[in-house]
C-alpha cells in the first residue's frame, strides 16, 4: 500500500473515520432494562422479611448463582466493595497490602481507610497483570493479603498467585471490575480468593449506572463487609457471629447499600451478559484478525486457559521499531486526526501517582501517625508495567458498533501505518 504524507488527514488529507463521536455507545438500550426500572417505581420499594428491597435480595441471588459462591453483597460501588472487602479481613495498622501497578487508583485507595499501607507490585508486560515473582519480592512480615486486578478481563496467573497466598497464609482480594464472566481454567474469576469485588458503573460490562458486588464462601467475611457497608435492620437479621453480632444496631456507621433502581437494571442486564460478552468477542476478534496485518500494531493478546470475559478496554500494541521510531504520542495524533477515538490508557501505573509515590502527600495527607510507605523513582522502578503503559494504545471497546465503523478503524490504522513503515 503506497501512502503519501498529504494523504494523511493530520497533514491535510481526508479522514479515513467520517462517523460522527461518540463511536461507542454503552450502555445499549433494552426493553427489559427499562421495565425493570418502570416497575421499581410503580410497585414502589417492597422489602424482605429481612428488612431491604426484595429487588436488591433477587440481585443478589443471581449474581451469586452466576458466580457459584455462597455470599453476594451489593453495593453503591465497586470501590465500596473493596472497602468493605478490606475491612472484611481485618487490615490495621502496620499491615501491607501488595496491589499491582497496572489498575485503577481505587483498587488499592481504600486501603488507606483501613491504616494499612498499599505496596505497589510490577506486572507483566504482555497481559498487563500483576507478576507472581514481584509480589514474592514484596513480602515482608507486615505483609496481610495481596489484592490483584483482572486488567481488561484478562484473568491473571491465579495458579501462582494461589501457591504463594497458602505458602505465606495472606489473604486474596480480586478486583474483577473489568472481568465480568472472564475464567481461569473454566473457573469464573472472583471466586478463587477470599473476596471477589465487582464494578457495575456505566462503562462495565454489567452496566447499572452505578453500584457494586462482593463475593465470597466465607460467612464471617459477609458479615463484616455487610457491617461495613449497611445498618437497620439488614444487620439485625443478617448478621449472627458472636464477634460480629456486637455491632449489628450500628454497623461502623456507613451507608454504602446499592439503591434498589441500580440493583433492578443489573438483575434484568445480568440475564443478558453471556449475550453481551460473545457479541464484544465476536467484533474485537474481527478486529484484531485484522489490525494483525497491519505494521507496527499488534492485537491484545490472551493466553491460554484464559476467556477474557467482558473483555474491558481494548489495548493494542505498538512496535515502534516497525513505525522508524515515531513517539507514540505522535502517533496517536496522527490517528485522532483521522477521526479515530484513541488515547494513552486514562491510569497511570501507581507507583507514578503521587498519592502512592510521594511520602509526604501519601500516608500523612491522609493523617496517619506513621508511614511504611515504598519509596519509587518516577521511571523505572517497576519497568514491566511501564512498557506495557507505555507501548499500548487504549481503543473503545466495539461490541454493538457497526462493522464499517471497524473497517474505518482498520483503514485509518493502515494509512497512518503503512506511511510510517515506509
Amino acid at each position: 500500500m503506497k501512502i503519501r504524507k498529504k494523504n494523511l488527514a493530520f497533514f491535510g488529507g481526508k479522514k479515513a473515520i467520517t462517523y460522527k463521536s461518540p463511536h461507542w455507545k454503552w450502555p445499549p438500550f433494552s426493553k427489559e432494562k427499562y421495565d425493570s426500572i418502570k416497575s421499581y417505581y410503580l410497585n414502589g420499594e417492597k422489602k424482605n422479611k429481612k428488612g431491604y428491597p426484595k429487588i436488591v435480595e433477587l440481585f443478589e441471588k443471581n449474581f451469586k448463582k452466576y458466580q457459584k459462591t455462597k455470599y453476594a453483597l451489593s453495593t453503591n460501588s465497586g470501590t465500596s466493595a473493596l472497602q468493605a472487602a478490606f475491612f472484611a479481613i481485618g487490615l490495621k495498622e502496620g499491615d501491607e497490602v501488595i496491589a499491582p501497578a497496572l489498575t485503577f487508583h481505587a483498587t488499592a485507595t481504600p486501603i488507606f481507610s483501613t491504616n494499612a499501607t498499599p505496596v505497589i507490585a510490577d506486572c507483566k508486560s504482555d497481559t498487563g497483570n500483576i507478576d507472581p515473582k514481584s509480589i514474592k519480592k514484596l513480602i515482608t512480615r507486615r505483609t496481610k493479603a495481596i489484592v490483584i486486578t483482572h486488567l481488561c478481563g484478562h484473568p491473571c496467573e491465579m495458579d501462582e498467585i494461589l501457591k504463594i497466598k497458602r505458602k505465606k497464609k495472606l489473604f486474596l482480594i480480586e478486583d474483577c471490575s473489568h472481568a465480568h464472566g472472564s475464567t481461569y481454567k473454566g473457573k469464573r474469576v472472583g471466586s478463587f480468593g477470599d473476596i471477589g469485588c465487582f464494578s457495575l458503573d456505566n462503562n462495565k460490562l454489567l452496566a447499572a449506572g452505578e453500584g457494586g458486588v462482593l463475593v465470597t464462601n466465607n460467612k464471617n467475611f459477609f458479615e463484616r463487609a455487610l457491617l461495613a457497608s449497611d445498618f437497620a435492620g439488614r444487620l439485625q437479621n443478617e448478621v449472627k457471629i458472636s464477634n460480629n453480632v456486637i455491632y449489628k444496631d450500628t454497623g461502623l456507621g456507613y451507608k454504602h447499600r446499592i439503591h434498589p433502581v441500580s440493583a433492578a437494571i443489573a438483575n434484568s442486564e445480568l440475564k443478558k451478559i453471556n449475550f453481551y460478552i460473545k457479541k464484544r468477542h465476536k467484533m474485537l476478534n474481527y478486529f484484531s484478525k485484522k489490525i494483525k496485518e497491519i505494521p507496527g500494531i499488534n492485537p491484545p493478546i490472551t493466553l491460554k486457559n484464559s476467556h477474557r470475559g467482558a473483555f474491558y478496554g481494548y489495548r493494542p500494541f505498538v512496535n515502534t521499531r516497525e513505525l522508524k521510531n515515531i513517539k507514540i504520542s505522535t502517533l496517536i495524533k496522527y490517528l485522532q486526526a483521522e477521526g479515530m477515538e484513541v488515547r494513552f490508557a486514562g491510569n497511570k501505573p501507581l507507583h507514578q501517582l503521587p498519592l502512592f509515590s510521594n511520602r509526604r502527600l501519601g500516608p500523612k495527607f491522609l493523617g496517619k501517625k506513621t508511614s511504611l510507605f515504598r519509596n519509587y523513582k518516577k521511571k523505572g522502578a517497576l519497568p514491566q508495567s511501564e512498557k506495557f503503559y507505555n507501548t499500548t494504545l487504549s481503543l473503545i471497546t466495539f461490541t454493538f458498533e457497526k462493522k464499517s465503523l471497524i473497517n474505518q478503524y482498520i483503514k485509518a490504522f493502515k494509512k497512518v501505518c503503512h506511511y510510517l513503515s515506509k
